[in-house]
């Protein structure tokens, strides 16, 4: 459990459980493996994760794919649906709907949640992709990269929110430069800008969407194969690339690693160091070995949910990691009619110990 399952979807569905028990409409199952991450973006120990924990059942076993539902282009059963209240706690929901137990695959049909992404606000407009950053007049300034490819030898993935929204990118660079014990850095670099979810407010918008938007692990995949396919020739290589990932932004690496895994792209000059990953290092770690690179997981930096990511990751290495390891897979093998909010229940005073 918790080694990492594919992050966007997964072939197999048949391990996922009910999610909340019901006999009204159809039945919503969900990935056990998201039970940090559903604690991170719902958090039913609030009032407003409780109400959208609830809406969520309600909803999905009702209209999962109906006018509300945002629709996959590449796969037929594809949906997305957002919950909560756009001007503060909103959480996106990806799931898949079968109709039957697709040559047991899956547990029969019904609703499978496979991804929870939360919502970063952005009433400031700050722009999201890859900018170059230069520091001037004692603050760092950002100019957009039009091109999918590194121009600096080290390039910075993330986002972080206060209570205006997204940080502005020369404020972001300077919270990362400190979180990574680089105070004094002054040399360029590129900052690939990545909140998940990003709920924008004004008074034009193309379509409602336009206001819910979702980072693409593909434009980052982009950058990473275009900058790797670079010769000596282009005059724009660098011999070795460090790819600083803070917090959550872990998530989408683990995504665009996945659609360059065999691909036949070499990675080779690219070390991803991660701090505090929202997601079990081990994950990162054997992904970025296959492609030819390298990944480490920096000790300078850490946070409560990461953490509890590598608590529940089979090959942590995390003191009290066997302990709630042990339990969560107790709990899912001896209780084979455990419902996934039984589960949280259950597993919530240990996965919340560090808060």
């Amino acid at each position: 459990l918790c080694k990492g399952r594919s992050m966007t979807s997964s072939p197999d569905f048949s391990s996922f459980l009910i999610y909340i028990p019901s006999d009204i409409g159809r039945k919503v199952y969900i990935d056990p493996e998201l039970i940090v991450t559903f604690t991170e973006y719902v958090d039913p120990s609030k009032d407003s994760g409780k109400k959208i924990a609830n809406d969520i059942q309600q909803s999905l076993s009702s209209a999962g794919d109906g006018l509300t539902a945002g629709k996959s282009n590449d796969e037929a059963n594809a949906y997305y649906m957002d919950f909560g209240d756009f001007t503060g706690h909103c959480v996106r929901v990806f799931y898949k709907i079968f109709q039957d137990d697709a040559g047991g695959l899956t547990r029969g049909t019904g609703v499978y949640i496979y991804n929870l992404r939360g919502f970063a606000h952005n009433r400031n407009k700050v722009g999201a992709g890859l900018f170059h950053m230069r520091f001037d007049r004692n603050d760092w300034r950002e100019s957009h990269l039009s091109s999918r490819e590194l121009s600096n030898k080290v390039l910075r993935i993330g986002s972080m929110s206060g209570d205006a929204g997204l940080l502005p990118l020369g404020k972001l660079s300077s919270r990362m430069l400190m979180a990574s014990g680089e105070d004094s850095f002054k040399t360029d670099f590129d900052l690939y800008h990545s909140p998940l979810a990003v709920i924008e407010y004004g008074h034009q918008y193309a379509s409602p969407e336009a206001r819910r938007k979702i980072a693409s692990p593909a434009e980052l995949a982009d950058v990473i194969a275009n900058t790797s396919a670079l010769t000596e020739w282009s005059g724009k290589q660098h011999d070795r690339y460090t790819v600083y990932v803070y917090g959550d932004a872990a998530k989408l690496l683990v995504d665009a690693l996945r659609l360059l895994k065999g691909s036949n792209q070499t990675l080779s000059k690219f070390e991803f160091r991660l701090l505090a990953p929202h997601v079990p290092f081990s994950l990162v770690q054997s992904l970025a070995q296959a492609l030819g690179a390298s990944a480490v997981l920096d000790g300078r930096v850490q946070s409560a949910f990461s953490l509890r990511h590598q608590m529940l990751d089979s090959e942590s290495h995390i003191d009290n990691h066997p302990q709630i390891y042990a339990k969560l897979h107790g709990l899912i093998q001896n209780s084979t009619n455990i419902s996934f909010i039984e589960l949280w229940q259950e597993m919530k005073s240990s996965i919340a110990l560090l808060s």
